[in-house]
């Protein structure tokens, strides 16, 4: 009996000894993907390497966030799921590309989207005619004449949804002026129609004619602007 009470205390000790053990410390959280969630993450998008989509075409295609103002950065294609693509184009076997199809025919619609930390992100792309003349991109003045020693433009922006924007000295997302354009590919006839600006230089003149020939963009009788303030007598002949 002494014995049989003995061992049924020894039993309720080592019992009483495993309630009170401390418990193990749960193991620490795997650390951030930092390539995935870079930091002053804001939102993510869909870049591509031209906004100009023809029939045939391959248009390079890359997952990226904006930080700013420090800037973007690229996504790897790990960090994204879901991906997927209607209208006339396919995604390539890689996934950093975008075929469109060569019968798409001019004005359709191509949508791509993907999620990104558990958010959708979609963009649409329209397709033009093959040979249809199109100002959209950016675009560096190479020379002008008649213009005196202004300072060159070294970003001319034409922007889907006809907008514009003009920057003689860039610096993030600094533009000295911005706002619409009308642009006829038939007789070549531009026309800038300024909205706003962090500094609208005097006496422009943004009525005349662009031509856009081997890759190089002309406008004609027109004048941008000078940093200085100079406005000269009669219009200008830009080449970007």
């Amino acid at each position: 009996m002494r014995i049989g009470l003995i061992s049924a205390l020894g039993l309720l000790l080592v019992q009483g000894g495993c309630r009170h053990r401390p418990p193990e410390a749960p193991p620490p959280p795997p650390p951030p993907d930092v390539a995935c969630n870079p930091p002053y993450y804001r939102f993510a998008f869909l870049a591509t390497s031209t906004t100009i989509y023809r029939p045939g075409t391959s248009v390079g295609i890359t997952p990226t966030v904006d930080m700013s103002p420090a800037g973007t950065q690229a996504l790897p294609l790990r960090c994204t799921s879901d991906w997927t693509v209607t209208g006339p184009a396919r995604r390539s076997a890689d996934g950093t590309r975008l075929e469109i199809d060569i019968d798409a025919p001019p004005g359709a619609v191509v949508s791509v989207s993907f999620r990104h930390a558990g958010a959708a992100v979609a963009t649409r792309l329209k397709v033009i005619g093959r040979d249809e003349v199109v100002l959209t991109g950016t675009w560096s003045q190479r020379s002008a004449q008649g213009c005196g020693t202004t300072e060159p433009v070294r970003e001319l922006m034409f922007q889907p949804g006809n907008r514009f924007a003009v920057t003689f000295v860039p610096f993030e997302t600094y533009q000295d002026y911005w706002g619409t354009y009308e642009f006829d590919p038939a007789t070549g006839r531009l026309l800038l129609k300024v909205e706003g600006g962090n500094s609208v230089p005097p006496g422009l003149d943004l009525e005349g004619k662009a031509e856009l020939v081997s890759g190089r963009l002309t406008l004609r009788d027109m004048f941008l602007g000078s940093k200085a303030g100079f406005a000269p007598d009669g219009g200008c002949t830009y080449v970007f």
